[in-house]
């Protein structure tokens, strides 16, 4: 990639970062604003929703500005329009379109399909042996099996807890 199309999207990326440090500014005054107003009973929800909706706005720009501070660095190293998986040019369409990105087009779709499938709960597959062994065990037993996995040995001190 020339040099000239790094210096306009280096541009770019600064005047984004400019802008997001502005809005968190703002954001943050209005966050510490809502904090310390007095504010009926009744009022109370909402005053908290509001300010968890701008806790939620401020991380959300801090995020922005950390990709934004890694492109930057890329940049400066060199490796900036370089996929970190494939290591690949990223495509200059793409780089205008997202500046902060790290992946190229292929690699940051199967990026996001890993990440997809991380978030979902996953059930766990639970071997029959195991069932079988702790299916008829009084709560005791299971306490003591507890304790014997290093989760805590004081349960064992004292006193039977369940049927105390």
């Amino acid at each position: 990639m020339n040099q000239k199309v790094i210096l306009k999207l280096k541009a770019l990326l600064l005047n984004r970062k400019r802008e997001i440090l502005k809005q968190l500014a703002h954001l943050e005054m209005g966050r510490d604003a809502q904090k310390e107003r007095v504010i009926e009973l009744g009022d109370a929800a909402q005053k908290e929703d509001l300010v968890r909706l701008l806790d939620h706005l401020v991380g959300r720009g801090n995020q922005k500005v950390r990709e934004i501070d890694l492109a930057l660095e890329r940049i400066t190293a060199g490796k900036y329009g370089i996929c970190e998986i494939c290591e690949k040019r990223i495509e200059k369409r793409r780089l205008e379109a997202v500046p902060v990105t790290r992946f190229c087009r292929k690699c940051a779709q199967n990026f996001e399909q890993v990440q997809e499938l991380l978030q979902q709960p996953r059930d766990e597959i639970i071997d029959d042996a195991l069932l079988d062994k702790y299916r008829n065990l009084l709560d005791r037993s299971i306490l003591e099996g507890v304790a014997q996995l290093s989760i805590g040995t004081d349960l064992l001190d004292s006193e039977d807890p369940i049927n105390k």
